[in-house]
């Protein structure tokens, strides 16, 4: 399905809308919420588009909609085609971040990192085997409105996290940009709940993976800001 800039602009905001303030999309909240040059009847009527897409979905029929795993993948596409803004460098947290990641403090750097993100990180030197997480706790705060069974899943995501990462060194080898974004299912997590943003990193030759890992709601321009800052903090120091 090829869409036109209207109805990508309107699905962006749908998405981000939800991202925002975990609302269902409904016609008459983006008509207010932003200028697309159009009345709330156009904009139902390209929501209706987008449900026969396959990118939101209505829980009722008379209800507003959801973004579907299709939504969120357009979403971060069009954020990972973006440069992002230099000026987040002199952010004192991120500043912060920087300092501890270039100079190797992998521990206090991945629990700050969950701190700032809000959301499980995790690192893991590949030749050493070493692995740095945290942030369940936040993780499990974030997916506190879903049922049992999802949380379960999400658990032993975590628990299962060393053996699927020790296993995805072919995986890192692969040819294609970084950072990575994985929307639902994937080969670190299992759990359609969540989403992974995972980054590869060289350190005197060896292989850092970093991943963070969230619910499909969780602020990917915010993560995505970061992955890439950190990306250029190694190409400035090399």
């Amino acid at each position: 399905m090829s869409l036109a800039m209207r109805t990508k602009q309107i699905l962006e905001a749908s998405v981000d809308n939800f991202i925002k303030t975990g609302r269902a999309v409904t016609s008459e909240h983006l008509y207010d919420a932003y200028d697309f040059g159009i009345k709330p009847a156009m904009i139902r009527w390209e929501l209706n588009e987008l449900a026969k897409g396959g990118y939101l979905y209505q829980v009722h029929p008379s209800g507003g909609r959801f973004p579907t795993n299709r939504a969120y993948r357009f979403y971060v596409d069009e954020l990972l085609d973006r440069n992002f803004d230099s000026a987040y460098v002199s952010n004192r947290n991120i500043s912060g971040l920087i300092e501890e990641f270039v100079e190797g403090a992998r521990r206090s750097f991945v629990q700050d990192l969950s701190d700032y993100l809000r959301l499980l990180s995790v690192g893991y030197e590949f030749d050493a085997e070493n692995l740095y997480q945290s942030g369940l706790n936040a993780l499990i705060k974030e997916l506190a409105d879903e049922d049992k069974k999802a949380l379960v899943d999400v658990v032993e995501d975590f628990e299962r996290l060393p053996e699927r990462l020790a296993s995805a060194r072919e995986w890192l080898e692969e040819d294609g940009p970084w950072p990575r974004v994985f929307i639902g299912q994937n080969l670190i997590t299992k759990s359609d709940h969540l989403s992974v943003i995972a980054g590869k990193f060289v350190f005197d030759g060896d292989d850092f993976l970093l991943v963070a890992v969230g619910p499909k709601r969780m602020d990917y321009h915010k993560s995505l800001v970061l992955f890439k800052v950190l990306e250029r903090s190694l190409v400035d120091i090399s």
